[in-house]
């Protein structure tokens, strides 16, 4: 949806005409780019005449901007310079995140006032003013979430989106046709920044649009794309009669063979008409990781190499220390080989603990007092890349999925960390109208995720992962502290980096907020709010009784026991319980994967965090594993056709 002053214009025209019972405008020359915006966006109709009428979506919207300009909330039409959008993909972003959030932050507040949607409100318990969304705010977002654009494309705009990145890229390389924009906007296949629209992106459902013109659609006139020719295409795909007439022009598009088969172009196209048809997603799945994590990995992969020799080696708790105190004490030789007496300039994050080692005298208590190595291994099985395993000779050993093995073989071209504002730069463009705001945007490309176009290798790699991998619920006693302080919704980042005295803490906390989000336990929008998801309101409950002093409230390997007795375990619908017979514990030990001695360790644990009792799984435990079930994808997010392995395949770096 797009409107800007012309469009306004003729809206507001469109309306006397309707209040009078009079149909004067006409699709003509000097209004045909006007109004074809308008009727992309499915807020007019032109019927068989050419005769332009108001949508009831197109009513609404111009109700409410009339009502808007006579209370004073919004300036006159005449008014607005050309170039400024009432409405657009970033307005409803702004719109979006601020309801979500129930707070206009300061990034978007001058903006949405401008547009006529804010209100201040004074808080109940205090003086401080807040500003929320308004009513003609909340009904804009409303009726744009209800109102389904008109899919046409000619070939013509089919040639266009070609030239065009697929992004997040900046908005500047779009130069070239203001209306072919315009017309892509309202159709909603790309999207722009907050606030400014200084990023824009292809959306889900113009990536399908893109992906399929750029294996098919190769027509010198006519349209490539139509309600009429998807609708055929998806007829012919469930086994429907179609007309040779419409068989004949989805061979000439490519969409099908001779024996009406599909081809790659035509299982796009259906992914088109999916997301054309249903409504893109609303969840943004991310991912992160430390580089110190990503060094734990490294190990493990290197103790494995080891085993193959000599099989008393193993990536055991012990040895994988003994590993990583080998590498730390030569990374930081080097690092104070490097500074010299010169340490105030290295950079804090490295500086207290290159003191210590500094005067140091036993390096294995120096690693145990700056690192933390049981936190590193549980925080990478929470994302599905170590597996906690015991064999006939080790109780307790850890092995890389084949998700830890695809991290590995990324971090060989750059060892860095990836931070989940970087990777929700490139998954949030799979929702129907948001793109990366200029900071996202800039972090993503500073740890190699995105290029100057489009997503790398490594940024689809790591998108697809977030889409992927099984979430353990992990939170180490710092992140639960902080995430005790996040409410349902009205806080922002700057409310809780506030709280930080210095920039090194600063960092530590945002960090623990890229977890969180990681973990799909709060979602922070691109205006600054911050939101508890779904999953993150039901593990604050499951949490609530946990004791403050436990070191991880929740961890994979708790969870593993809690997941296995609920599995061989009864439900007690009336008592919120799950009985387990005592001759089952043995079969639930079998289905965790634990040996026995890590399963009844962790499941004191349980036991002591109030998760289960001698022979049950408590409220709390039922809790926690509705919770878990939240912090993944409750379906493959994959439509006919997998845009990250198609990206991957086609991109290059």
């Amino acid at each position: 949806m797009l409107i800007k002053k012309q469009h306004a214009e003729m809206l507001l025209k469109l309306l006397d005409e309707k209040n009078k019972g009079e149909h004067l405008t006409v699709l003509e020359k000097e209004n045909s780019e006007v109004l074809r915006v308008l009727e992309r966006a499915g807020l007019i109709t032109l019927d068989s005449t050419l005769n332009a009428r108001l949508t009831y979506a197109g009513t609404d919207i111009a109700m409410q901007l009339k009502s808007l300009i006579e209370s004073g909330k919004l300036k006159p039409v005449e008014q607005w310079r050309d170039d400024w959008k009432w409405i657009g993909s970033s307005v409803i972003e702004m719109l979006d995140c601020a309801i979500k959030g129930d707070n206009v932050t300061e990034l978007t507040l001058n903006a949405l006032k401008d547009r006529g949607f804010v209100d201040e409100v004074k808080g109940k318990s205090s003086k401080r003013i807040k500003f929320t969304v308004n009513h003609a705010g909340r009904f804009i977002c409303e009726t744009y979430k209800k109102t389904s654009p008109l899919l046409v494309i000619s070939a013509e705009l089919a040639d266009y989106i070609r030239t065009l990145a697929s992004g997040p890229a900046l908005s500047s390389r779009l130069g070239g046709n203001p209306y072919y924009e315009h017309l892509l906007e309202a159709m909603r296949l790309i999207a722009y920044s907050i606030p400014d629209s200084d990023v824009y992106s292809f959306t889900a459902l113009g990536q399908a649009v893109k992906n399929t013109l750029e294996l098919g659609g190769f027509v010198k006139e006519d349209y490539v794309m139509s309600p009429d020719i998807l609708e055929s295409l998806a007829m012919l795909f469930d086994g429907e009669d179609v007309s040779d007439t419409a068989l004949n022009w989805l061979q000439t598009l490519g969409f099908i063979d001779g024996e009406s088969n599909l081809l790659p172009a035509g299982e796009w196209a259906l992914e088109v008409y999916r997301l054309w048809k249903k409504e893109a997603r609303t969840e943004v799945w991310s991912f992160s990781i430390e580089e110190e994590e990503v060094e734990v990995l490294q190990g493990i992969e290197n103790l494995w190499q080891k085993n193959s020799e000599n099989p008393e080696i193993a990536p055991t708790f012990e040895q994988i220390k003994k590993e990583l105190v080998d590498r730390k004490v030569k990374e930081y030789k080097k690092l104070l080989d490097k500074y010299g007496k010169r340490l105030k300039e290295m950079p804090e994050k490295f500086r207290k603990i290159a003191e210590s080692f500094k005067d140091a005298k036993d390096y294995t208590k120096w690693f145990e007092d700056n690192f933390n190595l049981r936190i590193a291994l549980f925080s990478l099985e929470s994302f599905n890349l170590i597996e906690t395993s015991s064999n006939d000779k080790f109780n307790e050993v850890f092995k890389l999925t084949d998700f830890g093995k695809g991290v590995l073989e990324d971090q060989k071209k750059r060892k860095r960390g990836i931070s989940s504002t970087s990777v929700k730069a490139i998954t949030m463009t799979r929702k129907a109208f948001s793109t990366p705001n200029i900071q996202w945007f800039e972090k993503a490309k500073e740890e190699g995720l995105i290029g100057s176009n489009e997503p790398t290798k490594s940024g689809y790699f790591y998108a697809e992962l977030a889409e992927t991998i099984e979430r353990r619920p992990y939170l180490t006693r710092y992140e639960s502290e902080i995430f005790k302080m996040i409410p349902d919704h009205g806080v922002t980042v700057d409310d809780i980096l506030e709280r930080a005295k210095s920039e090194d803490e600063k960092r530590v906390l945002m960090w623990a907020l890229e977890k969180l989000e990681a973990r799909h336990l709060i979602d922070i929008l691109p205006d600054g709010n911050i939101v508890e998801t779904e999953a993150g309101k039901l593990m604050d409950r499951a949490l609530s009784g946990a004791a403050s002093t436990f070191a991880t409230p929740i961890n994979p390997v708790m969870f593993r026991v809690i997941k296995a007795l609920a599995e061989v375990g009864s439900l007690f619908e009336k008592e919120k319980k799950i009985r387990i017979l005592p001759k089952k514990y043995k079969e639930a030990v079998k289905k965790s994967g634990l040996s026995e001695q890590t399963f009844a360790e962790a499941f004191n644990l349980c036991k002591r965090a109030g998760f289960v009792g001698t022979n049950t799984v408590n409220e709390t435990g039922l809790l926690l594993l509705e919770a878990v079930s939240l912090t993944n994808p409750s379906e493959i997010l994959k439509g006919y056709t997998d845009i990250y392995q198609y990206k991957k395949e086609t991109v290059k770096e």
